[in-house]
């Protein structure tokens, strides 16, 4: 994260704009940027989707609009493509604004869709191992094989 986006965050935490945050602020801003390093940015909008959702709330008025989130999209690393998806797919009641159960409902999906993506990249790792396993045995087979195929050689020689 860049100086300026947590900058951003701050003045975003300083509701009162008086150049300082409280301790709860504080918190807040130390986890996201803990999560946002860490790469695990769904699972904190899942675990604290209220302090999140209250936090993309700057109106108060209990929903969240395209705009204020397109501004914060960085501190949960959500592409601009996403964020479309997110508003077309999870606004339920029409009114291009995301109430807190949407929310909820998108940060559901988010994190199993983390999920998904850790597995496939285990089972990736877990098939390329097996592979290189096969290919040594390859190797080994080939060599022995081979060493064979010297040993008969130099016996007809003599």
């Amino acid at each position: 994260m860049k100086m300026t986006q947590i900058k951003m965050l701050f003045d975003m935490l300083d509701w009162k704009a008086v150049g300082e945050i409280g301790f709860d602020q504080f918190y807040v801003l130390v986890c996201i940027v803990l999560a946002h390093q860490n790469h695990l940015e769904e699972q904190f909008m899942y675990r604290h989707s209220r302090p999140v959702f209250d936090l993309l709330d700057l109106d108060g008025e209990l929903k969240i609009d395209a705009d204020n989130f397109e501004m914060y999209r960085f501190l949960f690393n959500i592409k601009k493509q996403e964020l479309r998806e997110l508003f077309h797919d999870f606004d339920i009641t029409g009114d291009r604004l995301l109430n807190y159960k949407e929310f909820k409902l998108y940060t559901i999906f988010c994190t199993e869709k983390s999920t998904d993506r850790k597995k496939r990249r285990k089972q990736r790792e877990e098939n390329r191992e097996r592979e290189k396993a096969k290919d040594k045995e390859r190797y080994q087979h080939l060599k022995k094989i081979y060493s064979m195929g010297m040993n008969q050689r130099s016996h007809s020689l003599l």
